[in-house]
């Protein structure tokens, strides 16, 4: 059974709104980082935050679970979208729940693959006694950085809303103001990696015969859903403003590699010239339990160690397939 996998992706993005991080008054800024070239020269272009990537992933998993595959149990809070997890409606208010390990992972599948931070200060007469738990994540992620030798390009736009009335009355010129908004274009990249075999594990049970919280049956499910959501951002559906600004996105290069035995080295990242060939150096040769799958536009590939795939469904289809 799938036991890890490993993402590499090389995208071309144009006009994208992903990272508007930086606001001020009525005016929304892409995130700009300093990075080194392969040459180790400094340079400054959009960047994406691994925290952006993962929020849309999460988001991926809430729209499947609430749509196809119903059955998944979310809290209160994963199924609306509320970022403080875990979360349990009292008097009609979303607050977040305290429960042991076991009954959280079973009650929520966003909370069990994407973590979460309990941190409560104490109440009622016991002043010195709060609250401290967390549960690290199932799914991790890169910043999406440019790739290197190529042309990143950015621009200001400038927004108004129009009244629909005919004039707008004394006082509310405000709510039709200007604003301005940064969109970028370039050939990004980003790796992730998703540690299946945690998924559902109950964390003080760790080498025990028992050690996941909940039935092999949900927890399959929960797999191919955090499998899936990797489609939805391969397709454009990451970052903000998505209601006017879907990012023209063309996917590139895939490189999966999944193991059915253990945890695997993480992916050199595709914004290098040379990824490919150093990821797959990564990699523990005449394993049968580990394999490399890969689309894109490279030829010649050894088919000893790399399967070329000729759409991105194929991968994901072998991917569900070893679940």
């Amino acid at each position: 059974m799938l036991k890890f996998v490993t993402f590499a992706v090389k995208t071309q993005l144009n006009v994208h709104d992903l990272n508007n991080e930086a606001v001020a008054g009525n005016v929304t800024d892409i995130r700009i980082m300093e990075f080194l070239d392969e040459n180790g020269n400094r340079i400054e272009a959009p960047a994406v935050s691994g925290r952006m990537l993962k929020h849309w992933h999460y988001e991926g998993m809430r729209h499947l679970i609430n749509g196809a595959y119903w059955p998944i149990p979310l809290c209160a809070a994963c199924k609306v979208g509320e970022p403080v997890r875990p979360g349990t409606i009292n008097d009609k208010k979303l607050s977040q729940m305290v429960q042991p390990e076991k009954n959280l992972i079973s009650e929520c599948a966003v909370c069990d693959i994407h973590g979460y931070l309990i941190a409560q200060v104490p109440k009622g007469e016991n002043k010195e006694k709060g609250t401290s738990t967390r549960r690290t994540s199932r799914v991790m992620f890169s910043w999406l950085m440019p790739v290197l030798g190529y042309d990143t390009t950015q621009k200001q736009v400038i927004h108004t809303r129009v009244s629909q009335q005919g004039s707008v009355d004394e006082g509310e010129e405000s709510a039709q103001m200007i604003f301005n908004k940064s969109y970028a274009s370039g050939i990004y990249a980003f790796v992730s990696a998703l540690d299946v075999d945690r998924i559902g594990l109950e964390e003080l049970n760790l080498g025990n015969s028992d050690r996941y919280a909940i039935k092999d049956d949900e927890r399959k499910n929960r797999i191919k859903v955090a499998v899936e959501a990797y489609r939805l951002i391969l397709s454009g559906q990451i970052g903000a403003s998505l209601s006017h600004s879907i990012p023209h996105q063309n996917p590139i290069e895939l490189l999966v590699i999944y193991s059915k035995e253990g945890p695997l080295p993480f992916p050199v990242s595709p914004i290098y010239s040379d990824y490919f060939e150093k990821t797959i150096g990564l990699i523990p040769k005449n394993n049968k339990n580990i394999k490399i799958l890969y689309w894109g536009q490279k030829e010649s590939l050894d088919k000893n160690i790399v399967i070329k795939k000729n759409t991105v469904d194929e991968i994901f289809e072998e991917l569900k397939g070893e679940i």
